[in-house]
């Protein structure tokens, strides 16, 4: 584990005793390696070392990056914000974008609109956004879900909890 991967872990693994904060330190010595969003990786999920208060919710996203995985689509990340990113004992659902790489050909059709409504019955709330296309779009995409989700309810514009991304490509 090289030198940023230690400070990503020790960040997330602090802001997750603190129900993911904006900030773990104070916000003068905040960096992009130490500050919302703190990355994780999927596999740590889906092992139980990360995110254990959550685990009914993200055993959706697990299932369906495993479904875009076996149509080939390459999932990317993952920005989780909203309530379940927090102290709220029972969210209602996971509030989610998913940044994935499409194939020319992918192996199986899907329906990406009939996908995430499957998965939003589920209380996967997912916006699937392609990071094979034009660079400026995906940066507007990100900054509009990660304005989103760090604010609280409709129409203000206070922030009140940071951001979870977590990594979704495949470990080798």
């Amino acid at each position: 584990m090289n030198e940023v991967q230690k400070i990503l872990k020790k960040s997330f693994l602090r802001a997750e005793e603190l129900d993911f904060p904006t900030f773990v330190t104070p916000e003068r010595q905040s960096t992009p390696l130490n500050a919302t969003p703190y990355i994780g990786h999927l596999d740590d999920v889906r092992h139980g070392r990360i995110l254990i208060k959550r685990e009914e919710l993200l055993a959706t996203l697990i299932a369906a990056v495993d479904e875009l995985r076996e149509a080939g689509i390459s999932p990317i990340a993952a920005l989780l914000g909203g309530s379940a990113i927090g102290p709220k004992p029972l969210p209602s659902d996971l509030d989610c974008v998913l940044f994935y790489e499409m194939p020319v050909e992918p192996a199986v059709a899907i329906d990406l609109a009939l996908f995430q409504l499957r998965y939003k019955a589920r209380r996967l709330d997912l916006r699937l956004i392609p990071a094979d296309g034009d660079p400026l779009l995906l940066i507007k995409a990100t900054s509009f879900f990660t304005t989103l989700y760090l604010t609280e309810g409709e129409d203000q514009c206070e922030i009140v909890r940071g951001l979870v991304l977590l990594d979704c490509r495949e470990q080798s």
